[in-house]
């Protein structure tokens, strides 16, 4: 009894020996906080390292059980230098409060000339990696778009299309909440403190998207008026057009904005179409020439409230209608058996309109424990697009002006699609080195499809309603060198529709991060995900749809949800200001959504034709690597990689087994060309090999272009000449092969002198206080035909 009543003694006093250090650690330049620092607790005098942290979001940090004595916390974040302070635990007080610590970017001094850290270095989280944004790199960019060219595994065209690890499927958030991606023609480089990369998104996200590029601003509110405003113009040959514009106001607690954006192109197209009947031996040969116009624009508007400083919500309404206009004049030759029979001519005028309404209301809520929070958010969605497909073909007998026949059509296909969601989400700290997340989302979405042709109203209207629950829980754990996090996400829907085979359904989607820091320099992360994705509104539309061609095209509403699993191994290696990622991985697919073709009696001519309708055809595995990498002034993203395709055996035909191979890569490499950093060259590249699908393989070319770039104050000058020296190019081909018909489909446009020339200019008339960021986004159906999209 004696001996347990000494020991129960030792631990009280143990215990009450015990301290707890807090502190906060910012930048010096601005006095805004560091995410993400590094924070070491060392025993003085030797130096030991006792324990370490990450800071939080709002840079600060917290030591629990540290024994009485001498200690130094020493602070290191990439690109600025380390600092820290002494500090002694005594017994008394018990929580013991750090002067806040502030970091300095690295410079260095040669030939009395200052050199500031201008590359972007990347950190490795368990669950993200994290770039800070030296001054010099804001200064020397417009806009977001520019900022993300730098970023490693980010790669953003000369249209600025963005790919995340090769692919389109992610989405973009400012701190924490989903955006469009339009709204990053509004930031401030200034105003971005670092940008996040999310490779392998967590339960907490929705269960179809490949990755999360989060942008977190720096802390700031304002009291007056800023804003942007930019334009890019291409005069020569067919012109294009983009205008950019922002204003926010701010009254302290609340900030009112507006953001508009406007895009028109104009191109020169050409198509070539050839059908090989091989049952028949015969032979369609289409060609034609063209244009097409793409006019858009948006607008959204909110405002952010802070109401105190553990609660704050915001609510934003956007608008966004589009439309494409293609007109075609074609001409068909018709041969059988190499003999030439007849020539159609087609007059070809393909519109496209939709209007995209959303509107999001968010609230946050903190509390006084680091990392804890709940936040809530609904969205409201109502999109419909109206495409109609106008042809008139005209036969003559080959060679001569003797008409043999002519048909005309008029193809007007309805579209609805409405959504409700709400998303609740909750964190709860277990110390400092471990968190609980866990959320719920419902979700409701409603579709509808009504077919005209030739103005005739269609007797039978296709109606599709899905209600989805979804939960998730996970936990994040760090331990020293090694970080762990698992989280599982359960999916379960009920669909209500005609044709749908499968009404109900539950997915468990589940994913885990292992990490291990060998050092500060050197990291190892493998990744495993499983993935869902949903067929889309254009996949399933059930009609029949018939081109000039007399060809048809149909939707599924029958379609299935595919399934991924992918696992993932990869290093990352920072030395100096440069970052090398190498990766593997293996990915498995199931019930991927291709396209099967078939050859039909045509409805109209009643000769042979081709159907193509969407199927869950696609299973099999890939199997490859690559690398995401920033040396010096150069971003390159390369990827390797082989597969195989299951056989398929459908009701009409069996598609055979086969392996793949291709690759592809990006580069985007910028340079200064004077001391103050003023004036920025930069050459693109693009290049994506054979993209295979069950029946088909499709080639594309290289795209590269050159511009520089010169900033003025708060005004930035610049040029971009795509393809220089090019004139038609042959943008895509797609070559099919089945055993009863092969074809060959080649589109074009006309790149003579695209040069495109842009100016924007930047303001700011208040005080800077804080800063929260602006509109929430939601999913988007709009249609876009821009080269690259």
């Amino acid at each position: 009894m004696k001996k347990y009543l000494i020991l129960f003694l030792l631990v009280i006093s143990v215990t009450a020996g015990a301290q707890s250090i807090k502190g906060k650690v910012c930048f010096a330049k601005d006095k805004s906080p560091v995410q993400f620092a590094t924070v070491g607790l060392l025993q003085l005098p030797d130096s030991t390292m006792i324990t370490g942290v990450i800071s939080l979001t709002d840079g600060g940090y917290l030591f629990e059980k540290v024994k009485p004595g001498n200690y130094f916390m020493k602070v290191s974040f990439v690109g600025y230098k380390t600092n820290g302070k002494e500090v002694v635990v005594t017994q008394d007080p018990a929580v013991i409060t750090v002067d806040t610590i502030f970091l300095k970017e690295i410079t260095t001094s040669l030939n009395e000339v200052t050199v500031t850290a201008e590359r972007i270095k990347g950190k490795e989280m368990v669950d993200r990696t994290v770039y800070a944004i030296p001054e010099v790199i804001a200064k020397s960019s417009s806009n977001g778009y520019d900022i993300l060219k730098k970023i490693p595994q980010v790669n953003v065209d000369f249209q600025n299309n963005i790919t995340l690890n090769g692919s389109s499927n992610f989405i973009i958030q400012v701190d924490g909440r989903q955006r469009d991606r339009d709204y990053l023609n509004k930031l401030l480089p200034s105003d971005i403190q670092s940008i996040e990369i999310i490779s392998n998104p967590s339960g907490k996200y929705e269960g179809n998207i490949d990755g999360v590029i989060n942008i977190i601003l720096k802390k700031e509110a304002r009291y007056g008026m800023n804003g942007n405003a930019g334009l890019s113009y291409k005069p020569f040959n067919k012109p294009t057009t983009q205008a950019t514009g922002s204003l926010d106001y701010a009254m302290g607690k609340i900030t009112c904005y507006i953001t508009g954006f406007y895009f028109s192109q104009t191109l020169r197209i050409n198509s070539s179409t050839l059908n090989n009947f091989k049952m028949t031996d015969s032979t369609s040969n289409m060609s034609g020439k063209g244009g097409i116009k793409m006019p858009g624009w948006s607008v959204n508007t909110g405002f952010d409230y802070y109401m105190n400083d553990h609660n704050n919500m915001s609510f934003n309404i956007s608008y966004k209608p589009m439309n494409q206009n293609i007109d075609i004049t074609g001409g068909t030759f018709l041969l059988k058996n190499n003999i030439p029979l007849n020539t159609v001519s087609s007059l070809i005028a393909n519109n496209m309109h939709s209007d995209e309404t959303s509107a999001s209301l968010f609230y946050k809520k903190t509390f006084n424990q680091p990392v804890q929070e709940f936040t809530a958010e609904s969205n409201l969605y109502w999109f419909k697009s109206n495409s109609g497909n106008n042809f008139t073909n005209t036969t003559y007998l080959y060679d001569t002006d003797t008409q043999t026949g002519s048909y005309a059509r008029t193809e007007d296909d309805l579209n609805q699609r409405n959504y409700f969601s709400v998303k609740l989400n909750y964190v709860q700290p277990l110390g400092m080195s471990a968190k609980i997340e866990s959320g719920y989302q419902l979700y409701n979405q409603q579709m509808s499809y009504l077919f005209n042709i030739n103005h005739q109203e269609s007797a039978n209207i296709f109606d599709y309603n899905e209600f989805r629950n979804s939960v998730y829980s996970g936990i994040t754990v760090n331990v020293k060198k090694i970080g762990i996090q698992a989280v599982l996400r359960i999916e379960n829907s009920h669909i209500k529709a005609d044709s749908v085979t499968q009404p109900n359904y539950t997915c468990f989607l589940p994913s885990a991060n292992l990490q291990y820091k060998f050092s500060a320099s050197h990291n190892l992360k493998f990744t495993y995900n499983r993935r869902i994705n949903r067929p889309g509104i254009y996949d399933m539309d059930p009609y029949y749809k018939v081109g000039e061609n007399y060809d048809v095209t149909q939707g599924n509403p029958n379609l299935k949800p595919d399934y991924r699993d992918r696992l993932q191994l990869t290093y990352t290696w920072n030395f100096g200001s440069n970052y090398f990622s190498p990766y593997v991985y293996k990915e498995f697919y199931s019930n991927r959504i291709g396209k099967e073709y078939q050859l039909i009696t045509s409805p109209i001519t009643g000769s042979l034709a081709t159907l193509t309708k969407s199927f869950n055809l696609l299973s099999g595995y890939e199997t490859g690597g690559g690398v995401n990498t920033m040396l010096w002034y150069v971003n390159i993203n390369a990827r390797i990689y082989n597969g195989h395709i299951n056989e398929y055996i459908g009701q009409s035909q069996t598609i055979p087994a086969l392996d793949y191979f291709s690759y592809s890569i990006t580069s985007y490499a910028f340079a200064p060309l004077d001391k103050k950093k003023k004036t920025t060259a930069f050459v693109f590249m693009s290049y994506n090999g054979i993209s295979r699908s069950a029946q088909s393989k499709t080639y594309s070319i290289p795209f590269y272009g050159i511009g520089c770039q010169k900033q003025i104050k708060d005004h930035n000058i610049g040029v971009f000449w795509l393809l220089p020296g090019s004139k038609n190019i042959n943008f895509q081909k797609v070559v099919t092969e089945t055993p009863s018909f092969d074809s060959r489909n080649i589109t074009g446009f006309d790149v003579s002198n695209f040069i495109m020339f842009n100016y924007s200019y930047k303001f700011n008339k208040g005080k800077n206080v804080k800063k929260i960021d602006h509109k929430v986004d939601v999913e988007s159906d709009s249609k876009s035909q821009a080269i690259g999209k």
